[in-house]
């Protein structure tokens, strides 16, 4: 029972589906369960460096607002300190200008130190130092004689020397240096000095700039602010999180409670891992990736996953924890559901294809039946009027229905057709098998696939062949003789058909023999003259042209039996017909001798052959395509590839005969030689 149930197509389709379906569970649900973990870490690690990248443009927005406002207030600085040096300046040239001819220069400088004395600066100090830089007058009071000589910038250059009269610019300079308060708290002066030539002075003007380094400070805390915002919002698995710290470990945003080991564990990993990138010159380093195995109290233990980056410009290490058993349960809990899932679809798709199978399969049964007895019947009688198969036609409108009615159209055709079919198939069905196999034969003794040398660069080689009938009498062929030597032939054969495709092939077979002993194509050509001449009976002859091209040097030895002048094509001037002297068709005659005809193919030159059915192409009003207009077409396309160069010639002789028959055989060769440097 079970035999014939598997024997039949119900039995096979409901099997092969039901195996099928099995075996694309078993598949899906072994590829789910491997690829799924890696596909939700994947997501994870996506997940986290997009937040870190979050972060980092949010850093890097609040750093650039932070390093904006610092510029701006500094300028801002930097041009009332210069405005008011220049203002003291000003005060010293005039009143030294307005000193009577024999007073003292001094009490010009005593003038304007008293005036200036009683000008309220408001926030900055002046000092005026001579030449030495000893102080001589300063807004601070507390300032003495040589307070400046032991003062150094944020340069650790000493501003005793390089603000001193002799070596500071004549347009003035700038300086940042740090002070030390009353309060023993230390400040950051901007101080700027501008020289007065008259007295060899330095006229020094300075201002507290602490309050912006303060005010950074306070817009810093606003932006660790607002990251720890944001890290509260965000949901990472069930206990992921996010935590920064500083370089000075200080902690900027806090991991949860993790035990005292664990977050100095993960700090440290944080760090380790990413400050390496202190060094680089960018402002973020690379996300790096770091596995931790934290351990419980209880002896247990569980896997974190971290991703971490470091922003430069502030020195903050920023690192996304995860734990992988989180990972690795979500994506287990996905494939148990998606294995349940498809599971009962499995189940369901098998019942419903036995349910589907088994209502198609009847009448398919009823139709095999009709089918087994159709052979016993007299197919020269009439239809009865009443066969099991009427009622499927009415019952059923879809396939089923069609396959039955065309069972009754078959039974009352072949009874009109039967003999007439079968004598006139056989004798068609013959011809066309034989005309079809001698063709597949023709064709599969010719190189097709293209590019057929395609370990030798130096020369570019394509050919086509295509017959005017089933068969025909032209060929080509190209072989390899040794490492630097190319062989090839094009000719056509007299007659067209079956004849000229055995002497084609006789041909050919003929030429790959000898090619391979002799040195001369004039030679070969010899030989295989006086072979096809000594049994001939249909006086058949082929023109044909046998090469050998050295695509080391260019060189090209050929002879042509009776053939068309192939064409020369140089790159830097004109396509023309290699001429030379008229020789006899191969195979007609023996005794004849064929000489060498040898030119040589510079770097991106070709050789092209063709039979007359391309120059003799005609349309439909028996005119010739022409050797002027090939011509014209090859100078046309002659940088192209051999292969282009052909298919356009091919292309140009199809528009030409338009929907005339092809009135003969057509083959093309070409070689584009491409240097021996191509290498």
């Amino acid at each position: 029972m079970g035999q014939r149930f598997l024997s039949t197509i119900k039995g096979k389709i409901i099997v092969y589906v039901t195996l099928v379906m099995v075996i694309s569970t078993a598949v899906n649900l072994y590829f789910t369960n491997r690829d799924v973990g890696q596909a939700m870490l994947v997501t994870q690690e996506k997940s986290a460096r997009n937040i870190l990248h979050s972060f980092y443009l949010v850093i890097r927005e609040n750093y650039h607002q932070l390093l904006t406002s610092k510029r701006a207030m500094t300028l801002t600085k930097r041009n009332q300190l210069k405005q008011k040096a220049r203002m003291i300046q000003s005060v010293f040239t005039g009143f030294c200008t307005a000193v009577t001819p024999g007073d003292d220069s001094r009490s010009g400088i005593q003038k304007a130190l008293a005036w200036i004395n009683n000008i309220p600066f408001e926030n900055t100090d002046f000092y005026i130092m001579d030449e030495e830089f000893n102080l001589i007058s300063s807004s601070n009071k507390k300032m003495r004689k040589g307070a400046y000589r032991t003062i150094e910038d944020i340069k650790d250059r000493k501003i005793a020397e390089v603000m001193q009269f002799d070596n500071l610019n004549h347009h003035g300079d700038f300086a940042i240096f740090n002070t030390v308060g009353e309060n023993g708290r230390s400040g950051h002066v901007l101080a700027f000095f501008l020289p007065f030539p008259p007295r060899k002075y330095t006229i020094g003007v300075s201002v507290d700039i602490s309050g912006i380094e303060a005010q950074a400070q306070a817009e810093k805390e606003k932006c660790i602010s607002s990251l720890n915002e944001y890290a509260g919002r965000l949901t990472i698995t069930k206990s992921g999180f996010v935590c920064m710290v500083g370089a000075d470990d200080t902690i900027l945003i806090p991991p949860p409670d993790l035990g005292e080991n664990t977050t100095k564990d993960i700090i440290r990993c944080i760090k380790e891992k990413t400050g390496i990138q202190q060094i680089r010159t960018t402002d973020i380093a690379d996300i790096s990736e770091i596995r931790y195995v934290a351990r419980s109290d209880n002896g247990g233990s569980r896997t974190m996953i971290i991703y971490s980056t470091y922003f430069k410009p502030f020195k903050w290490y920023t690192g996304v924890v995860i734990p992988l058993n989180e990972i690795n349960a979500a994506a287990k809990q996905l494939v148990v559901r998606q294995s349940i899932i498809i599971g009962l679809m499995c189940i369901v798709g098998i019942i419903a294809v036995f349910v589907l199978v088994s209502r198609i399969s009847k009448p398919l049964t009823l139709l095999s039946h009709y089918a087994r007895r159709l052979p016993r019947r007299d197919l020269s009688k009439p239809l009865p009027e009443d066969s099991p198969i009427d009622a499927l036609i009415k019952k059923h409108k879809d396939e089923v229905g069609t396959l039955a009615a065309s069972f009754l159209l078959m039974r009352r055709e072949l009874n009109k057709n039967i003999q007439n079919l079968i004598q006139s198939t056989t004798a068609r069905l013959r011809m066309e098998s034989d005309l079809n196999i001698a063709r597949e034969i023709q064709l599969g003794m010719v190189p097709k696939t293209f590019p057929f040398f395609a370990d030798h660069p130096e020369f570019d080689l394509y050919a086509m062949l295509t017959p005017a009938k089933e068969v025909g009498g032209d060929l080509y062929d190209f072989f390899l003789i040794d490492e630097d030597r190319l062989c090839f032939t094009l000719g056509d054969v007299s007659e067209k058909g079956v004849p000229s495709a055995l002497f084609m092939v006789i041909t050919r077979t003929l030429i790959r023999t000898l090619s391979e002993k002799m040195e001369s194509p004039g030679i070969v050509m010899e030989e295989i003259n006086e072979i096809l001449s000594a049994d001939n009976p249909r006086s058949m002859f082929v023109r044909l042209v046998i090469g050998i091209f050295n695509f080391r040097t260019g060189e090209i030895l050929y002879a042509n039996g009776g053939h068309n002048p192939p064409v020369v094509m140089p790159c830097n001037s004109e396509c023309y017909f290699k001429k030379g002297n008229t020789q006899p068709v191969v195979g007609a005659l023996p005794g004849i001798s064929y000489t060498d005809i040898s030119l040589r193919l510079e770097p991106q030159d070709s050789f092209f052959l063709y039979t007359d059915g391309v120059n003799e192409a005609m349309d439909a009003d028996s005119k010739q395509f022409s050797s002027e207009r090939q011509l014209a077409v090859l100078e046309f396309n002659k940088e192209n590839s051999a292969e282009q160069v052909i298919n356009a010639v091919l292309g140009a002789v199809r528009k030409h005969a338009g929907n005339a028959v092809q009135s003969d055989d057509i083959a093309m060769l070409m070689i584009k030689y491409q240097g021996s440097d191509f290498i």
